[in-house]
């Protein structure tokens, strides 16, 4: 996934969304979003190369635990891959199944993995992770809006802050909507004149481009919504799906 925008707590009835692109080559074998049928409670699509995933929700009732979303964002970086490391889309899955159980448990083993960013989120708290920048994970504990990448929270992005203020008006108009979310990660022009070709929101590629859009909206009642819509090489729409789930804040 190269692009992702976390609402959190930015709305009184809708404290948790997010909107995201995954861009990945077109060749990868992916499975689209569904409720994991291993018992696991995930629901997200699947990575069948490696395994895991790049955004999931598990829901309330699961071994009796609070709500758990998480997402995550590679590094754009080619010169220090490892093409033997494990599997970043495991930390995903291992969030949510509860294997990754405190936020701070794994964090010292985390520069065995090649580059990224995560977002993890446990019922009503949240946080960010990356494992090339930060000595310690950082708490989403401001009402705000949280935005990656492929590179550091900090670095600064001119597609992350076009989506960003994108969102930011439409649930400021007090109307959010799925439909606009997903006309938002639609967009494929330049987000800066001097960006690289990877620097629209939806990338057109016939190799690698945007396989997936997601939007998870969670109101403050905990009911709430998973949707994806996935991408051909073309660019055409190949498919979607969308999950209706019970979240416990």
């Amino acid at each position: 996934m190269c692009i992702a925008v976390a609402a959190w707590r930015c709305a009184p009835d809708w404290p948790l969304v997010i909107i995201a692109n995954r861009d990945e080559f077109h060749e990868r074998p992916t499975e689209g979003l569904s409720r994991w049928s291993d018992g696991s409670g995930i629901i997200a699509g699947r990575d069948l190369r490696s395994g895991g995933t790049w955004l999931g929700v598990s829901e309330q009732g699961i071994s009796d635990r609070r709500g758990r979303l998480a997402l995550i964002t590679n590094f754009r970086d080619p010169v220090n891959f490892r093409p033997d490391a494990p599997s970043r889309g495991a930390l995903v899955t291992d969030w949510l199944t509860g294997d990754w159980h405190r936020v701070e448990d794994r964090f010292a083993d985390l520069s065995a993995y090649n580059g990224f960013s995560l977002v993890l989120i446990d019922g009503a708290s949240g946080w960010i992770v990356d494992n090339r920048t930060m000595a310690e994970p950082r708490a989403m504990d401001k009402d705000d809006y949280y935005g990656l990448s492929n590179g550091a929270f900090a670095d600064p992005w001119p597609k992350v802050d076009r989506l960003t203020g994108d969102m930011r008006r439409l649930i400021d108009s007090g109307q959010p909507d799925e439909s606009a979310f997903f006309a938002m990660l639609a967009k494929s022009g330049p987000a800066a004149e001097a960006d690289s070709e990877a620097a629209p929101v939806f990338i057109h590629n016939p190799k690698y481009g945007t396989r997936c859009s997601t939007v998870v909206m969670i109101g403050a009642d905990g009911k709430g919504s998973i949707a994806e819509r996935r991408f051909a090489p073309d660019g055409s729409l190949s498919g979607s799906e969308r999950v209706d789930l019970t979240y416990r804040f």
